[in-house]
């Protein structure tokens, strides 16, 4: 190609200027890497011959590949009003209007280059990108499978296959599909960028951390890697993994999940306007629900006086009993407050925001116009807390902020009293959201042999999946009951969950909604896990005043926090002779 370029120049230098010399002057060059001379050719072959589209297309790919994606926007569409059938810039300009953030016209443009050319698996690849940035992922799956079908050897198909199964947890089929890309593009560096995600996500950090390296040793500023490897060396315990994310966000400001993964990890360090900040990336890196548009405004700190808030689900329930810590918070300062929530939990949250309207979750309808809500400002839950707990003294002296129905807390502790003056401990071991980083989280129920050993313990079921099998089977391995009621619906009934929850003396649990309603209700809980960010540089959870934690120190795994459990358990166990006596949060 050099040899080409130079004899390109000759010719332009011997007279054959001509438009054409020119283009194909700065295709090599744009080849050869050499973008700003290509630049400068491409102007002297249009300056020539205006009217020809394939000069513009590559021109537009030139200016898309510098990132200058709205002037490439312009050459496609000029090389179009030239050429309508031109497919290659019907491709591209799909491609710059998704750099440019409009994956509904990207979509459009790539559809109409299929119905041009029904074999052209790039378009195809291009859709299901288009696609899946939409969050139709079955749709997006059907396109590059379909790009796949036209060109097995195609690696970015592939890889976004694997990409997608990645993003499903998928990641040991991920994996090898993402090795067959590899073997076909080895010195595609988004590719192993792909590759060491999928085997970072398989629980292999080391490989992962081999691929991150291969990827950068082939484009040192790639953001993807850069990531990746900290989460990587994070998984390795290594304590200066952040720095990756740092030179992520370097490399690439807006790259969501490098925020993200840097908030969380500022968060866990207690440096909280820091880690809020970055945390507000969870939406674009698809980290929680899609973010939703509103015909309002978000409310970003201005005056509530007077005014009307929506505040928004986009959490599980777990998150929902957090973030609902500030809530008593925005009741006081605005004029009115809608709360919109689980369905589940609307009584529960009536009762406990008497001066809130509560609203239950809509379903989506797949419209794609913004909402309208009669309020003021819209908010989601989780950005509360960056304009309420911005530092640690911002957090109110509140034991609880949900209050179960009187009545039935009442009825369950008469039931309670018929098993006994024992200690009334609530327990559950795992969450009903089971991915694959979260199963370290937790250990099963045959592992709580030393917390059922200890004496003057009435243990109550608060597990709220299909767990009887489990429940029998520890009964006989450990000859204690675990008392639980037909007819108690614990995943859907948070009336009566509440209810028995708050007649219990403590709950044990892991990181699951069991343990965040019971420190909502200012029950105490003891919960074990590994540290997390939500303690905010803390030894606790600043949210639960009632909550303490247990975790595994240095080399050690979950089963000796649960022999912590055991043993503080067995001290209050015996200090007491009766049911209450654990003193709550205050």
């Amino acid at each position: 190609m050099a040899e080409a370029a130079a004899a390109y120049r000759d010719a332009v230098g011997l007279g054959a200027d001509t438009g054409s010399v020119w283009a194909s002057l700065g295709a090599t060059l744009q080849g050869l890497g050499r973008l700003d001379e290509a630049e400068s050719a491409y102007a002297e072959a249009l300056r020539r011959q205006p009217g020809h589209a394939e000069t513009r297309n590559n021109l537009g790919l030139l200016l898309h590949a510098l990132g200058r994606h709205a002037e490439a926007r312009e050459r496609f569409r000029t090389a179009l009003a030239l050429d309508p059938g031109h497919v290659p810039a019907l491709v591209n300009l799909g491609l710059a209007e998704s750099a440019l953030g409009d994956c509904g016209r990207a979509g459009r443009w790539q559809r109409r280059a299929i119905a041009r050319d029904p074999g052209r698996a790039e378009a195809w690849n291009n859709l299901g990108n288009a696609c899946k940035a939409q969050g139709r992922r079955e749709e997006a799956g059907a396109c590059w499978r379909r790009a796949l079908a036209l060109n097995p050897a195609f690696a970015d198909a592939l890889g976004n296959l694997g990409g997608d199964l990645s993003d499903r947890e998928a990641f040991g089929p991920a994996v090898v599909q993402v090795r067959r890309a590899v073997r076909l593009m080895p010195g595609h560096a988004p590719l192993h960028a792909v590759l060491a995600y999928a085997l970072n996500g398989a629980r292999h950090p080391v490989e992962a951390d081999v691929a991150c390296r291969r990827a950068l040793a082939l484009a040192p500023a790639l953001a993807d890697p850069l990531c990746t490897l900290g989460l990587a060396e994070q998984r390795q315990g290594r304590t200066d993994a952040g720095r990756w994310f740092e030179r992520a966000v370097a490399a690439a400001p807006g790259h969501a999940l490098a925020r993200f993964n840097r908030g969380l990890l500022s968060l866990e360090r207690g440096a909280l306007s820091a880690g809020w900040a970055d945390y507000a990336f969870r939406f674009k890196a698809g980290r929680v629900r899609p973010e939703r548009r509103f015909t309002i405004p978000e409310w970003k700190g201005e005056p509530l006086a007077g005014k009307r808030l929506f505040v928004w689900r986009e959490q599980g329930v777990g998150d929902e009993f957090l973030f609902a810590s500030c809530y008593p918070d925005l009741v006081r300062m605005a004029g009115r407050v809608v709360i919109e929530c689980d369905h589940r939990l609307v009584p529960l949250f009536a009762r406990s925001f008497p001066k809130a309207t509560l609203r239950a979750e809509q379903p989506p309808c797949g419209l794609t116009e913004a909402e309208t809500v009669d309020c003021d400002y819209h908010i989601p839950a989780g950005s509360v807390p960056r304009l309420l707990r911005e530092r640690l003294s911002t957090f109110p002296a509140r034991s609880c902020w949900l209050f179960a129905d009187g009545g039935r807390a009442a009825d369950w502790r008469e039931r309670l009293d018929g098993a006994g003056d024992d200690l009334r401990v609530g327990i559950s071991w795992r969450s009903q959201l089971m991915t694959a980083d979260r199963r370290g989280a937790y250990l099963p129920l045959d592992a709580w042999g030393p917390v059922f050993a200890v004496p003057g313990i009435t243990f109550v079921n608060l597990q709220y999946d299909e767990c009887r099998r489990e429940i029998l089977a520890a009964e006989r391995q450990f000859g204690q009951p675990i008392h639980g009621w037909t007819g108690v619906d614990l995943r859907d009934d948070f009336e009566e969950t509440a209810a028995l929850v708050s007649a219990l003396d403590l709950v044990i649990a892991p990181a699951n909604s069991v343990a965040e309603l019971a420190g909502a209700l200012g029950v105490p809980v003891w919960r074990f896990g590994h540290r997390d960010w939500t303690q905010l540089g803390t030894a606790g959870r600043p949210w639960y005043p009632s909550m303490r934690l247990f975790q595994p120190l240095a080399g050690q795994g979950l089963e000796q926090a649960l022999e912590r459990i055991a043993a503080d358990l067995r001290r209050v166990a015996g200090e007491g002779s009766g049911a209450g006596y654990i003193s709550r949060g205050g």
